[in-house]
């Protein structure tokens, strides 16, 4: 159950690969080992370490779908409104906004091309952790997201897709152009303070 878990949620790289057989448990101890299961999960989430969390988890709401007994039922959603996008020449990124930080999403690209700044801030290296680790992979001029990754700071995902020094704050949009920074009231209601 717990590599399962953890595989499934893709928040670590995990050393260990072997799944185990299943043989045949009786359901009492299945049961036991369940209950087992999820106290773990809870003190590790308690702990702050959530392991078998997944990055971005669908959102249960409320839609008007009549039924013959005329009742609503919660349908899964995505919530668009979270997701945000930074987009350039070259770059491609799409990622939504959680509790825990910024979740950019499998498939976005950015550059392999980086500045001098990005090298200087350090940037370069971390990124390089990353191809390393296979959340990364490089493909031509095109550095790619093989995988979910969060981030505690956009400016750093904002940055590793771009190839240069980026305030993610400002350089995530929302698909009507509003700044991540903005839409979290992050900056106040203006644009403006982003540029102060």
């Amino acid at each position: 159950m717990s590599i399962t878990g953890a595989a499934k949620a893709q928040r670590f790289e995990l050393d260990n690969g072997t799944i185990g057989t299943k043989p045949h448990t009786p359901p009492a101890i299945e049961a036991e080992c369940r209950e087992i299961f999820e106290t773990f999960d809870i003190l590790l989430t308690t702990l702050g370490h959530p392991l078998f969390d997944p990055l971005i988890r669908a959102r249960v709401v409320q839609s008007p779908v009549i039924t013959p007994h005329d009742t609503c039922n919660p349908v899964a959603s995505e919530d668009v409104e979270q997701e945000f996008y930074c987009r350039a020449s070259g770059v491609n990124g799409r990622a939504r906004y959680t509790e825990e930080g910024l979740v950019v999403f499998a498939g976005s690209y950015g550059r392999t091309e980086v500045s001098e700044a990005f090298l200087e801030n350090g940037y370069y290296q971390k990124r390089q952790d990353l191809i390393d680790q296979g959340a990364l992979k490089v493909e031509g001029s095109r550095v790619i997201y093989t995988r979910d990754t969060l981030y505690k700071s956009p400016s750093s995902s904002a940055a590793y897709l771009l190839g240069r020094s980026a305030n993610g704050w400002f350089e995530w949009k929302n698909s009507v152009g509003v700044s991540l920074g903005a839409a979290m009231d992050r900056y106040g209601a203006t644009e403006e303070s982003v540029a102060e």
